[in-house]
């Protein structure tokens, strides 16, 4: 199944896909007599049964208008609890950071950052290039959607805790991320870096994990103004979905709608030579095999 929001920002209500039809899932519920209709995503996967209740209601999607064209597609889950990011988990990406900064050992444990949820944006919004940064980057990553409430769940059990997955182009502004403006290289202010309002565009739909076979890899890509500047696949990943999800559930509870961001692959504009950061105008395209594409306008502030 595939589950999206549309709507303007801020206010996006739930919906499903049917074929190229968009069904609100709040009035399919209803349709189909389902307890505690809901408009809003992360409400949605906070309950218990929830892909019963979608079940159902996809069934009843017969009954509901089609919602008319065209709207604004938001972010899959526009207002999660919490936006984990994986940093530096892709083999490829190790590799090329430790080119430039001269150390290629590999980490022990996750390295687990954080975005601001109000960085979160459409997949097909505009991504808003902030006056305080020269060195705008782009990282296309897996993001994995949390259906379940986690605490210090095993590896093994992971599977049972996702909803899905969405595609996530992790935006940096890599001179604040880095703090090159501090003499003292021990500071680094990735949250701020990372935090801007856009620099998370998310879609265009949840995929729910049963469309997936779990474990096989998938193929992701990132072109800037068409040309392809990434393009590898989940197999790339340092610690997969089942480790970062068990690692994180060690410290915090996972609530349902929390978004975990995987890691990206080689080809990021910090570490091509020259480098290539985004400048206003550029158009980034980011793809993950069967869940489809989100591309967003590089505009200035």
């Amino acid at each position: 199944m595939r589950l999206i929001s549309y709507g303007p920002f801020g206010s996006e209500r739930a919906a499903f896909l049917d074929g190229e039809k968009i069904i609100d899932l709040e009035q399919a519920m209803r349709a189909a007599d389902v307890e505690r209709p809901v408009s809003d995503m992360r409400l949605f996967l906070e309950q218990p049964d929830w892909r019963a209740a979608l079940d159902r209601a996809h069934a009843a999607r017969a009954k509901v208008a089609p919602v008319p064209g065209p709207v604004r597609l938001g972010a899959p889950v526009p207002a999660p609890r919490s936006l984990i990011i994986a940093g530096a988990n892709t083999k490829t990406h190790i590799a090329e950071a430790g080119a430039v900064l001269g150390n290629t050992v590999a980490p022990r444990e996750p390295m687990l950052l954080a975005k601001a949820t109000s960085s979160i944006c459409g997949p097909y919004d505009d991504i808003v290039h902030p006056p305080e940064t020269t060195k705008l980057d782009y990282e296309v990553e897996l993001a994995v959607v949390i259906g379940r409430k986690a605490r210090r769940i095993g590896e093994k059990d992971v599977k049972n805790y996702v909803a899905g997955f969405t595609i996530s182009n992790e935006v940096s502004a890599r001179d604040i991320q880095l703090a090159e403006h501090e003499a003292n290289p021990f500071f680094r202010t990735h949250y701020i870096g990372k935090s801007f309002d856009t620099f998370c565009p998310l879609g265009p739909a949840l995929v729910t994990v049963d469309e997936f076979t779990w474990g096989k890899p998938l193929k992701m890509s990132t072109k800037v103004n068409r040309e392809t500047r990434q393009d590898s696949d989940t197999g790339d990943l340092y610690f997969g979905i089942e480790t970062l999800v068990s690692y994180a559930s060690r410290s915090q509870t996972l609530y349902p709608g929390d978004i975990l961001l995987t890691g990206s692959p080689a080809g990021v504009a910090f570490f091509l030579k020259p480098p290539r950061f985004l400048k206003p105008g550029d158009i980034v395209r980011c793809e993950i095999e069967k869940i489809g594409a989100i591309e967003n306008r590089v505009r200035a502030e």
